[in-house]
């Protein structure tokens, strides 16, 4: 009845995304190892800096300075969700090292190279990244596999059992306890 150990951790990256300040993409990410959680990130705005979210509904600074989507990661003032995992790990003495990613959004070619050289061996996502140039994506997911060190580059989703079990929960009490015993 219970998420699998996948669902488990992409529907809490899921839920980290919710912290977001970023209009434009809603992003969470969750590093874990032996299915132990380590660090967890989103995306937005550098640590006192504005936030897109705190200026307007789908406010972007990039968008509101005319820059496109090629110079994007030059003016965006978000780090993204998967850089700020690693970021906190850094800074709390974590080591990545043969972890696990969990992250809503597949990871670009910038957070892509820091998860490499993090040393974390999984990377599991649930919507594919689609920059305006296919063979470009392409050409990053290729590079991932035959990256030393990474085993899994996939694509998963969480099932509607999954869900619906999780926020009958979230939308109710936890501590309930169980009225009647059935005996096995």
């Amino acid at each position: 009845m219970r998420p699998s150990w996948h669902e488990y951790f992409m529907m809490l990256a899921k839920l980290i995304s919710s912290r977001s300040t970023c209009n434009s993409r809603k992003v969470g990410a969750v590093i874990v190892k032996n299915n132990i959680i380590l660090v967890a990130g989103y995306n937005g705005a550098l640590g006192g800096q504005p936030h897109c979210s705190d200026k307007t509904p789908g406010f972007c600074s990039r968008r509101y300075m005319g820059i496109g989507d090629a110079e994007k990661y030059n003016y965006c003032v978000a780090s993204h969700a998967e850089s700020n995992a690693i970021s906190q790990a850094a800074r709390h003495g974590v080591s990545l090292e043969g972890g696990t990613l969990y992250c809503t959004l597949e990871p670009c070619n910038a957070c892509l190279k820091q998860i490499i050289q993090a040393g974390i061996a999984e990377i599991y996502f649930e919507t594919t990244y689609d920059s305006e140039n296919e063979q470009f994506d392409e050409f990053w997911r290729q590079t991932v596999k035959n990256q030393r060190g990474v085993k899994v580059c996939k694509q998963i989703s969480v099932s509607d059992h999954a869900k619906d079990f999780t926020i009958d929960i979230l939308k109710g009490n936890s501590n309930r306890q169980i009225k009647e015993v059935i005996a096995i």
